[in-house]
């Protein structure tokens, strides 16, 4: 139960995931504590957990690590891929986890869990769907699953469809190449066997198409994504109790798949665009360059866990091990306006045929203490040991890669729990993040800069202590965690001067202008922040939430100077009241979202057009003090929902009442204007 691990926790549950009508599974987090979504382009968002981003956020599926060596460092797409309407709930760990779950989880760990097949009752088959429509894309689909439930197995199958054109911002301006697809589809069987087994087989597969990325439009450079994601696993589970109170054992195989277009056009003597609507459209007369970059990453993996309970339910002990193994193959291409025929490049993003592996073997016990009537004394701890291996051959400059990490992480806490009313606990706990593929050996432009390896780089650790408490107490409910965050080895961008770079083989017509950088361990951080959040009710059927999140960071650079934290998010919060009437066949709810201006910029910051960009001469940036970073906002926001008979529910929501332009920190896209979102959803 959430209310007694002594750890900040959230969970958006299935009945929120249907409410808020989420186009990706980043939007499903817009209202969940603690958590700020970053968006680069629609049909994307990338979740930043106490500051952090990225690959510094694992990503599971059930349990499956999801994230890969080849997420990109910063803000990217990868979550995106999850289909948010094949889930039970979405939950949030903040704060590290890499005690359980391994490299990666230094901000936090975003785990999906997919629905479990419905139990019919006295029928065997079942059938469900959902459509949705938005007045802010035009766009719109649905999904729609069957279920079985016989003597010998469970399971279902379905798919999800969803077109939207491009997007309306606050104030009637529309985004330009906004508009993307994304379906996919999804298998789950379970049967259950003798001495309390259980067999699982799943399958989940998404794609998105035509996902445009325009926020250096202004400055000659575009780009699009088409993403395609195979997860597949087999699993065996023994439900028992005592001392094998829980065996799990899981094979998965999980396959990626992206192709990046990108595409650059004419620009003035200042760097700008000559001609935005033209380079959108990718006519031939304003393009100079076009690229295709193709990655595709399979990966086998396995883990086991054992969970065992003494002394009278006293004692627990969570004890496993895991494995990955990524096979990586890349390819590049280019044209250019001599002939506009496509002419294959000795290297993609990565060198074709790297490989990548990771094994971890973990401990985690917690044991109450002392027990006096409803006062419960515990104690946690428990540690990981990683082993990690790379390999790619001819890295430009750096001829074949191979490297080898392995370490120890721990963790220790302490909490008081007075009954189901009160928990108050201390928490600390390592995280780390293992250099991967893409920070080792990548070449290319990553967006803002051009990125250059490094095959000495060293696994990035975090300590955190943490102090919370949270209160339940009937119709009252409330949490609030402070936490201290200390990074080592932080990763930092080096820039190269032109003799540097272009000893590495590169010329000025593959730069293209664009600052060249390289990552080395060379800062160290500190961050800082609050976390809460309100539930009062429900009371005559009416519930007041409310959360709120403030974080701050700084990070040491090799030269002892002290900057601020790049994109760590505004001092945030969402709140709202809900009704729900008695028999829960009708509610209403109005919400409010907003956050504080932020002008608290990283050097980093200073020089991203998505923060920094001159609104009177789009595609360059504030010079000095003038960027006073992304302005604060407040959007008003209202829903409602009816089940006139069971097996048929009627929803809208209306979004950004006031109609207001702006945009979450750090994003290269507004958000939608005023918008209703309707929904009709039918259960046979």
């Amino acid at each position: 139960p959430g209310f007694e691990i002594g750890r900040s926790v959230d969970v958006v549950g299935r009945a929120a995931l249907e409410h808020r009508m989420p186009e990706t599974l980043p939007d499903a987090l817009d209202e969940a504590a603690g958590v700020h979504v970053q968006k680069t382009n629609a049909g994307a968002g990338s979740p930043i957990l106490r500051g952090l981003v990225g690959p510094d956020n694992l990503i599971l599926v059930d349990g499956v690590r999801f994230s890969n060596s080849t997420f990109r460092t910063g803000p990217n797409q990868y979550l995106s891929m999850i289909d948010p309407w094949a889930l039970e709930r979405i939950e949030v760990i903040r704060g590290p986890g890499s005690v359980l779950y391994g490299s990666d989880a230094m901000g936090g760990v975003i785990h999906a869990v997919t629905l479990s097949p419905r139990a019919l009752d006295d029928r065997w088959f079942g059938a469900s769907g959902r459509g949705m429509f938005s007045t802010a894309t035009l766009g719109g689909g649905g999904t729609a699953q069957v279920d079985l439930d016989t003597d010998l197995w469970d399971g279902y199958a379905g798919g999800t469809v969803l077109s939207m054109g491009e997007l309306r911002a606050g104030g009637g301006e529309t985004e330009r190449l906004s508009d993307y697809q994304r379906y996919g589809g999804r298998l789950k069987m379970t049967q259950t066997l003798g001495g309390s087994w259980i067999l699982t087989e799943a399958a989940f597969w998404n794609s998105i198409r035509g996902a445009g990325r325009t926020d250096l439009l202004e400055a000659g450079r575009a780009r699009s994504y088409d993403n395609d994601d195979l997860l597949a696993y087999l699993r065996a589970e023994r439900r028992g109790s005592g001392w094998l109170k829980n065996l799990r054992i899981n094979l998965s195989y999980h396959r990626t798949g992206e192709v990046q277009s990108d595409w650059r056009c004419g620009t003035d003597g200042d760097g700008v665009t000559l001609d935005r609507a033209a380079c959108a459209a990718q006519a031939a007369d304003a393009l100079t360059k076009r690229a295709s970059l193709e990655d595709t990453v399979d990966t086998l993996g396995f883990f086991a866990t054992w969970e065992a309970r003494a002394w009278h339910q006293r004692l627990r002990i969570l004890a496993g091990a895991d494995g990955y193994f990524d096979w990586i193959a890349s390819t590049a291409k280019e044209a250019t306006p001599d002939s506009w025929t496509w002419k294959e490049k000795d290297r993609g993003n990565f060198s074709d045929g790297s490989t990548y592996s990771s094994f971890g073997a973990f401990v985690s016990s917690d044991i109450d203490f002392a027990r006096v009537g409803d006062h419960t004394f515990n104690l946690q701890g428990g540690a990981r040991f990683s082993f990690f291996d790379a390999h790619a051959d001819d890295v430009p400059g750096l001829g074949d890669v191979s490297y080898q990490y392995a370490g120890v992480v721990g963790s220790a806490g302490v909490k008081y729990l007075y009954g189901d009313l009160l928990n108050v606990y201390v928490d600390f706990s390592q995280g780390f993040r293992a250099p991967n593929l893409q920070e080792s050996t990548v070449l290319g432009n990553t967006g803002k800069s051009f990125d250059t390896p490094n095959d000495q780089l060293r696994p990035v650790r975090s300590h955190t202590l943490e102090v919370g408490a949270k209160l339940h107490h009937r119709w009252f409910r409330a949490n609030v965690a402070g936490f201290t965050t200390w990074l080592d080895d932080v990763f930092q961008r080096v820039e190269l001067s032109q003799p540097e770079w272009e000893a590495l083989g590169l010329t000025a017509e593959e730069v293209g202008g664009t600052p060249v950088y390289r990552r080395e361990n060379s800062g160290a951080g500190f961050y800082k922040g609050v976390e809460g959040g309100l539930s009062i009710g429900p009371f005559r059927g009416f519930t007041l939430w409310d959360n709120i999140l403030w974080v701050e960071g700084d990070v040491e650079d090799a030269a002892g100077a002290l900057n601020p934290g790049s994109r760590v998010p505004p001092l945030m919060g969402a709140g709202g009241l809900r009704w729900e009437a008695e028999d829960t066949r009708l509610y209403a709810e109005f919400s409010v979202r907003w956050a504080a201006r932020q002008d608290r910029l990283a050097p980093e910051d200073l020089k991203d057009l998505r923060i920094c960009e001159d609104p009177n001469r789009p595609g360059t940036l504030l010079s000095g003090d003038a960027c006073r970073g992304t302005p604060g906002w407040v959007t008003f926001n209202l829903r409602a929902g009816w089940r006139p008979v069971d097996f048929l529910g009627l929803q809208l929501n209306l979004e950004n009442l006031g109609d207001t332009r702006y945009r979450t920190h750090g994003s290269g896209i507004d958000a939608p204007g005023f918008q209703a979102l309707a929904s009709v959803s039918a259960t046979y």
